[in-house]
């Protein structure tokens, strides 16, 4: 039987990549570096802050899909075993206690790396751009009203791509849809504005309240930084301002992921568990990955 161009093309991403990553160290510029594989633009900017780059090349892989298999196949092969690492968002691994068996895989000590910065400091900066003037507890009043959006993407790990069905669609959709800076999201809100978007509405085992409620009971007191996606937050924390200032403040989402990045100091980020698993695969290698 035939196989669709399509389904060959996305069989072979992993050995293509490996591919491009082998290029990558043949030139003379590379040779002696190591490749750290990230899964997106936004990620590349912000570990570019980090990594030594006389030592360090990144590749970006728009995705983290296939990131475990890609890094098992390196380690595989005499030319790149211990050449190349990759960084991936733990999304809900830690909630759910998914550990890699990936020896050059490694995770954020949160969600993403968006929420692991979300420190006090950044906190202040944020609000001071946007309103003249400090907020305390802006990231975390933003997580507790988006707690239930939270709650149904967690079930989508959980019960249907943990499960191998066709996953809920949530790209594209707009916070703003099922939050107004004021009062927290509602569950009923989310899951009828989320069923409606894409193609959600054609799902046979999109959840019900009723399986949001259940899922909160086998996942209750959820550290917070583990259950948010960074992304919603910061689209959150938008509406937030825009609530307490009277209308559109001066930054937006793109402003707030860059302060973000650049409120993270080096002197933070060794703090993270991150820094130290890394930096401890480097030292047993005798190979640098982070700037000193």
């Amino acid at each position: 039987m035939a196989v669709s161009t399509v389904t060959a093309s996305v069989a072979d991403l992993p050995g293509a990549k490996v591919s491009e990553l082998r290029m990558m160290l043949s030139t003379d510029a590379n040779k002696d570096k190591r490749i750290l594989l990230v899964e997106g633009l936004d990620d590349r900017k912000f570990y570019a802050h980090f990594v030594s780059h006389n030592h360090v090349v990144m590749n970006v892989l728009e995705g983290c899909y296939y990131m475990p298999q890609i890094l098992t196949m390196t380690e595989s092969l005499e030319t790149l075993k211990d050449k190349v690492i990759g960084i991936k968002d733990a999304d809900f691994d830690h909630i759910i206690g998914t550990k890699s068996t990936v020896s050059n895989l490694f995770v954020t000590d949160t969600h993403d790396w968006e929420t692991m910065v979300m420190t006090e400091e950044c906190e202040n900066n944020v609000a001071i751009e946007a309103l003249d003037r400090q907020e305390t507890g802006l990231f975390i009043q933003v997580m507790n009203d988006l707690i239930d959006y939270s709650y149904i993407k967690l079930y989508n790990a959980v019960e249907v791509c943990g499960k191998n069905l066709d996953g809920i669609r949530f790209k594209g959709f707009t916070i703003s849809t099922v939050y107004d800076g004021t009062n927290p999201c509602r569950k009923d809100v989310s899951l009828r504005e989320l069923k409606n978007y894409g193609n959600n509405t054609s799902l046979g085992h999109f959840p019900t309240e009723s399986d949001i409620d259940n899922l909160k009971l086998q996942f209750p007191s959820t550290n917070l930084y583990q259950l948010s996606c960074g992304h919603d937050v910061i689209h959150g924390v938008v509406c937030k301002l825009t609530h307490l200032k009277g209308c559109s403040p001066k930054i937006g989402y793109d402003a707030i992921e860059m302060l973000l990045r650049n409120s993270c100091t080096m002197d933070f980020f060794k703090t993270t568990q991150l820094y130290q698993t890394v930096a401890n695969w480097a030292q047993e290698r005798g190979a640098v990955i982070w700037a000193a």
